[in-house]
C-alpha cells in the first residue's frame, strides 16, 4: 500500500537534464536544418533517426519520473511512480547510443559503410524471418527476403567480412550486427569503463526480463520516496548518455559542434557528465573483479544501479 502521495526530488538532477536534454534537441535540429539542402549519405540520415529515437528515449525516461496520473479502484491517481520501465527504457537507451557510436566506427569512412550495410542487412534478415499472414504482408516478406540477399552478396564481398571469423560469419548471416563483440566491448570501446558498464547492464536487464531481484525491488518499494529514488538512478544514467552523445555529434557534425561550445551552462554540464574510462579508474580500477567476461543479462543487480562519479 502507498502511504504517501507526495515525494522528495532531486531537482538538481532533474535541472541539468532539462537542460542537456534542451541542448541535445537544439543540436539534432540545428544539423538537421543546415543540411536541409544536402544530400548527405545514407548512414548519416539513419544516424539522425538514431538520434531522435534516443531523444525521445530520454523524454520518456524523464516523464516516467512523475507519479503516474492514472486512477484506478485499488491506486489513487498519482499513487505510484513506474520505476521499473524507467530502468528498463534506460537499457534501450543505453544500447541505443551503443550502437550509434558502433556505426559511426571512430571516423574510419570505409568501415563505416560496410558496419552500416550489416545493420541494415541484419534488420532485413530479421523482417524476413516473420511469418506473413495476409497478401501485404507476403510482399513486404518477399521485398525483406530479396533485399537481405542483395545486401549479403555486398557484405561477402568486402575485405572486412574476410577477418570475421568463421563462427561469427556464421552468426552475422543469421542476423546479428554485432557478431564478434558483445555489449561489454561496445561500451568499453565507446569510452565507459567496463567494470561501470558490467554494473549498470544486468540490472537494468533485470527489469526488462523480469529476473527476481527486480521483482523483490518492485514488491518493497512501497512509497514515492522509494520508487523515485530508484528511478532518479537511472536518470543520471540518462545524464551520462547526453554527456556523451553531445561530444560524438559534436565530432561528427560542424554545426552540432558550434551549438555545443556556444551553448554555456550546457556546454559545461556536457562535459561534466562526458564520463570517460579515465575519469572512472580511481574507482574501479583497484575492483578485484573479472572484467574479461561479457555482462550476462541474468546475472543479480543490485539494489540500484551506481550513480555516475559526476563530480570530477
Amino acid at each position: 500500500m502507498i502511504d504517501s502521495l507526495t515525494n522528495e526530488r532531486s531537482s538538481e538532477v532533474e535541472r541539468e537534464f532539462e537542460v542537456l536534454i534542451t541542448l541535445m534537441a537544439d543540436m539534432i535540429m540545428g544539423h538537421a536544418e543546415a543540411n536541409q539542402h544536402v544530400h548527405p549519405p545514407k548512414w548519416a540520415l539513419d544516424l539522425h533517426v538514431l538520434s531522435m529515437k534516443l531523444f525521445k528515449h530520454l523524454c520518456s525516461i524523464r516523464t516516467l519520473l512523475k507519479p503516474c496520473g492514472l486512477e484506478t479502484g485499488t491506486l489513487p491517481r498519482f499513487g505510484y511512480i513506474d520505476h521499473s520501465s524507467v530502468s528498463a527504457l534506460t537499457r534501450t537507451a543505453v544500447e541505443n547510443y551503443l550502437v550509434m557510436y558502433w556505426l559511426y566506427s571512430n571516423g574510419d569512412e570505409s568501415l563505416r559503410e560496410f558496419r552500416h550495410t550489416v545493420w541494415k542487412y541484419c534488420g532485413w534478415k530479421k523482417r524476413s524471418k516473420l511469418v506473413p499472414t495476409i497478401e501485404e504482408a507476403k510482399i513486404s516478406h518477399q521485398e525483406a527476403v530479396d533485399t537481405a540477399a542483395e545486401l549479403m552478396a555486398r557484405i561477402e564481398a568486402s575485405p572486412y567480412f574476410k577477418d570475421y571469423s568463421v563462427a561469427d560469419k556464421k552468426s552475422l548471416r543469421k542476423g546479428n550486427w554485432s557478431a564478434g563483440s558483445n555489449w561489454n566491448d561496445l561500451a568499453e570501446k565507446a569510452g565507459l569503463h567496463r567494470i561501470y558498464f558490467t554494473s549498470i547492464y544486468p540490472y537494468l536487464s533485470g527489469y526488462t526480463h523480469s529476473d527476481f531481484i527486480s521483482c523483490l525491488q518492485i514488491g518493497q518499494a512501497q512509497t514515492l520516496n522509494v520508487q523515485y529514488s530508484l528511478g532518479v538512478a537511472s536518470l543520471q544514467i540518462s545524464l551520462l548518455m547526453i554527456g556523451h552523445f553531445s561530444h560524438f555529434y559534436a565530432e561528427l557534425f560542424p554545426t552540432a559542434k558550434e551549438i555545443l561550445e556556444h551553448s554555456g551552462e550546457a556546454f559545461e554540464l556536457a562535459t561534466k557528465w562526458h564520463i570517460k574510462t579515465d575519469d572512472m579508474a580511481f574507482l574501479y580500477d583497484r575492483v578485484g573483479v573479472d572484467e574479461t567476461s561479457p555482462a550476462q543479462e541474468g546475472h543479480t543487480p543490485g539494489s540500484a544501479p551506481p550513480p555516475p562519479p559526476a563530480n570530477r
